[in-house]
């Protein structure tokens, strides 16, 4: 499975991006002119994260799926992604649990909290249950990746048979993902106008209220693999580059909605998960289009051409970094 080089550069652009958003909300920079919206935007820097992880880890099962690689084994899978996570996360909750036993209000309002808190933050689903530490409230997108990594062998499956069928329709289909995705936004939008204090909340930031996001990487993942890009590979990276800073530029303005928590209007909601999807798919697309192990590999669909791409798939997956 072809490794790109530049997406572990994408990776630290995205967490740059997480941790502006954050210095910007706390320290009220946000509310500045122009530099505000550029450090409120960077929490576009979690859509860059789920589009990474829908064109990387689903790219194995889709081309399982499709019969154009060996079939995936669940349990080296899920071995791998939490040998990936779970032991960083954890020494980070511990840190986290410490200070807020120690430190009280100053990292979390009730300090440690019950025992329900604790356990949702081991099990990763504090973003579910609607509840946060001051110092780790960042961490509702662990739930939403965590979510995603349970349903990848299902998704990237069906996908690759899907494909096998039609390949017009696996595209339609995951157009029609970011439909619903950013469908989903406007009804959190106009259930928080209605209800501010319940947990619309949750819902937005789930595996289905940010579907578009995963959806774009899904989709190039399936186009890298059909060789459909045609004549976007000829686009260099510094354009797909550029395109992302005007894509980030009109994000940062009114129209993707408040700098801070405030909710967003439905029409702000909207534009605001179209801009991120958008982002990070250009992103994507410039480190798919940059140095990599092999470049613009192209599975056909006669038996000759599978068959060698199930061997060299067979012998480098899992071996290079990104497929770890």
């Amino acid at each position: 499975m072809t490794r790109y080089r530049l997406i572990d550069g994408l990776r630290g652009l995205a967490a740059l991006l997480v941790l502006l958003s954050h210095v910007g909300f706390w320290t009220g920079a946000d509310g500045l002119d122009v530099s505000g919206g550029l450090l409120a935007r960077g929490d576009s820097g979690v859509a860059v994260f789920f589009a990474i992880s829908a064109f990387l880890l689903l790219r194995p099962w889709i081309a399982a799926g499709s019969g154009a690689a060996a079939p995936q084994a669940v349990g080296v899978y899920a071995v791998r992604r939490a040998a990936r996570i779970v032991p960083a996360y954890l020494i980070a909750l511990v840190a986290v649990l410490l200070v807020a036993g120690t430190a009280g209000a100053v990292s979390s309002p009730d300090g440690v909290g019950g025992v329900g808190k604790v356990v949702a933050h081991l099990l990763l689903v504090q973003g579910y249950a609607d509840t946060s530490y001051q110092s780790f409230s960042q961490t509702w997108s662990l739930t939403t990746e965590a979510t995603f990594y349970l349903l990848v062998p299902v998704i990237g499956t069906a996908l690759g048979r899907l494909l096998r069928r039609s390949a017009r329709s696996v595209y339609g289909v995951l157009g029609g993902i970011v439909v619903a995705g950013v469908a989903i936004q406007a009804l959190v939008a106009v259930w928080t106008q209605h209800s501010p204090t319940t947990h619309a909340g949750v819902l937005g930031t789930s595996v289905l209220g940010h579907a578009a996001w995963f959806a774009a990487g899904a989709a190039l993942a399936i186009a890298v693999q059909r060789g459909d890009l045609g004549r976007l590979r000829e686009i260099g990276v510094g354009t797909w580059l550029g395109a992302a800073a005007v894509v980030y530029l009109i994000a940062s303005s009114g129209i993707a909605g408040p700098r801070d928590l405030h909710a967003p209007t439905v029409a702000q909601a909207m534009c605001k998960e179209v801009l991120y999807t958008a982002l990070a798919l250009l992103l994507l697309l410039a480190a798919v289009r940059g140095p990599s192990d092999e470049r613009w590999t192209v599975i056909a669909d006669s038996p000759s051409t599978a068959s060698s791409a199930t061997s060299r798939t067979a012998s480098s997956c899992g071996t290079c970094w990104c497929c770890r």
